[in-house]
């Protein structure tokens, strides 16, 4: 609790700082350079105080299975740390965020300066139109796109129903999906001050190649989130 109390001190105190400085800057940002100037710098932040104050570090493999050229990222969604390592991994980056996001005071212009991808949870309809639209976008400007399948954040040993909106983004622009695994919420869990000491996995899976129906995509895209 000592480590959890220091680590929320000390990391909030300078991210508040740096994102108030930041500010005025962002609105004349590009979404690739509010990544490098804004988003980055604040991950790697979290990283360090991560590992020296609460004693959370973290190892990432499977890099290699990461093709060349743009892809789709599946992460499963555990807790707040997933948001933020795949900014210092990938330079062009767009990804799928709830819409209420947006209406943060402070927040929701970063998530709009880095062109994430706002979605309407209460209407899925709605909700995929926008995310194929948006999508389409993102993958013409030249991102990546990083998607949370479950939707929402779950336990470590939770199970959650995935949503079509991954499909619906790998039949759109017929692009490798890569399966990430973490396991985050072992050590950061879901609305939980307390952090506990350990090791964050993040696992990157062999790609999901384009052209599988719907029902094979997401028998492969859930063994490989649920190994």
């Amino acid at each position: 609790m000592i480590r959890s109390i220091l680590f929320n001190v000390i990391f909030y105190t300078i991210f508040i700082l740096y994102i108030a400085i930041m500010y005025p800057i962002t609105y004349f940002c590009s979404p690739k350079m509010t990544l490098k100037l804004s988003y980055r710098p604040v991950t790697k932040w979290l990283l360090v105080c991560l590992k020296y104050f609460a004693k959370i570090d973290y190892k990432i493999t499977g890099l290699d299975n990461v093709p060349a050229g743009q892809v789709i990222i599946g992460c499963n969604h555990q807790s707040a740390w997933e948001t933020f390592i795949f900014s210092i991994l990938f330079d062009n980056l767009s990804i799928v965020i709830k819409k209420e996001l947006l209406d943060k005071p402070i927040a929701g212009l970063y998530f709009r300066r880095l062109g994430c991808i706002p979605i309407d949870r209460t209407s899925p309809i709605k909700a995929i139109k926008t995310l194929l639209k948006s999508g389409k976008s993102a993958y013409q400007a030249g991102n990546s796109i990083l998607i949370f399948p479950n939707g929402t954040r779950a336990s470590a040993n939770e199970h959650t129903e995935y949503k079509s909106g991954i499909f619906a983004l790998y039949k759109s622009l017929g692009i490798p999906v890569i399966p990430v695994h973490v396991n985050s919420g072992k050590h950061w869990a879901r609305n939980s001050f307390k952090k506990i000491p350990g090791t964050i996995n993040l696992n990157f899976k062999p790609a999901i190649q384009p052209g599988l129906d719907k029902e094979e995509f997401f028998t492969q895209l859930e063994k490989m989130l649920n190994e």
